[in-house]
């Protein structure tokens, strides 16, 4: 079977059977960099799944990825994102070049990959020689095993500041491994531990959040996002204690898609009135209900710092969006303002369109924005996205 497709039948292009044995030069990948990135190429990416439909062939994990190795090794890279790549402890030698490859990068991806235990042995091993400012782990599944060196690792590096392990099934164990490491880390001010998992057993949020509270404690994290962790309303109680502090650094708080209800929206609430200091907000997906949006309009004209509000799928009903938005006035500290898929009446249409055309509220510091329906010869809410 030719390997070229003819310009006038498309149908042998589809369905094609792989092509075994055939090469993944250098040169290829190289080709491949110019179309993700710019002059002067210094920022690597590489994603399995695009390979293979590029290639259509398997990814070879020994091969394959020496190829890739050897093209980090040839460039001066700023930042190196691979996805969906498992690295094979088979060839030791491999997997230390691997290791040398991300030494001079300064933010480093590693997606949905499968990584063997010496990895973050070689990882740890090669700290001292490294540049790290970011890493991210996203989807890559740690193993107890993996969290205690990965651990070490966060000890002994002194410029890594932005830690992302969210998806990696992480339970309350290892995540309190982990998150030994940020604590005692001197150098780590942003982490992002999204979706911890319960395992056999329902994950322990009070242990969780005593956690958090400790990190928090320690006044040195400026962004924290926790996403879809199972927090309750007397969670937020641990996390809100700190909140209150004047002199707290934390300015981005992220915690969409929990349980914290009404009664967590308030402890938050209540407590960045008081504190003053946190810019960015995110509760969505909370069930935090209409009684959790009159709490948030109570609060939210005292919350002198706060820019960014993120209340998306609460089922807040529209009286008490129409509390919030009438906290609104000029001059308007509020960058970024969501509360789509909520509930609206005439109302909060009437006021929205009094705040765009005061100029207390752009377009596009709010997702939603209204529109006059000539039918029923008043005002009504649309998206804004």
């Amino acid at each position: 079977m030719c390997e070229q497709l003819c310009g006038n039948d498309l149908s042998c292009s589809l369905n094609l059977p792989p092509i075994k044995g055939r090469p993944f030069p250098v040169l290829l990948l190289s080709c491949w960099q110019r179309e993700y990135d710019v002059r002067p190429y210094n920022k690597f990416k590489f994603s399995r799944l695009d390979f293979e439909e590029r290639m259509n062939r398997n990814f070879r994990c020994i091969s394959d990825l020496h190829t890739i190795v050897k093209f980090m090794l040839q460039r001066r890279l700023l930042s190196v994102s691979i996805s969906g790549v498992v690295v094979s402890n088979r060839d030791a030698g491999l997997l230390q070049s691997f290791v040398r490859s991300l030494s001079s990068v300064s933010k480093i991806e590693l997606k949905l990959m499968r990584l063997p235990y010496e990895f973050f042995v070689m990882l740890r091993l090669n700290v001292h020689k490294m540049k790290l400012c970011e890493l991210s782990l996203k989807g890559t599944p740690l193993s107890d095993r993996d969290a205690n060196m990965l651990r070490e690792f966060l000890l002994a590096s002194k410029t890594l500041h932005t830690l992302n392990v969210s998806s990696c099934s992480l339970c309350q164990y290892n995540f309190a491994t982990v998150a030994d490491g940020v604590h005692k880390s001197s150098s780590i001010r942003k982490l992002c531990a999204n979706r911890l998992v319960g395992l056999n057993l329902s994950l322990d949020t009070d242990k969780i959040a005593s956690i958090v509270g400790s990190l928090l404690m320690q006044n040195k994290l400026v962004e924290l996002t926790m996403n879809q962790c199972e927090f309750v309303a007397q969670d937020m109680e641990i996390i809100a204690e700190y909140l209150q502090n004047k002199n707290s650094s934390l300015k981005r708080l992220e915690l969409a898609y929990n349980k914290i209800s009404a009664d967590g929206a308030m402890f938050l609430m209540r407590a960045i009135s008081q504190g003053g200091v946190l810019e960015l907000l995110d509760i969505s997906g909370n069930t935090i209900g209409t009684h959790g949006g009159e709490w948030i309009a109570k609060y939210f004209s005292s919350c002198q710092m706060l820019q960014h509000l993120y209340i998306n799928n609460n089922d807040i009903a529209a009286s008490a969006i129409n509390l919030i938005l009438l906290t609104l006035k000029k001059p308007c500290r509020i960058k970024r303002l969501q509360v789509y898929n909520n509930h609206f009446d005439k109302c909060s249409a009437q006021i929205l369109h009094r705040l765009l055309e005061a100029k207390i509220l752009n377009n596009d510091e709010i997702d939603i924005s209204c529109t006059y329906d000539q039918d029923s010869k008043q005002y009504r809410i649309v998206p804004w996205l």
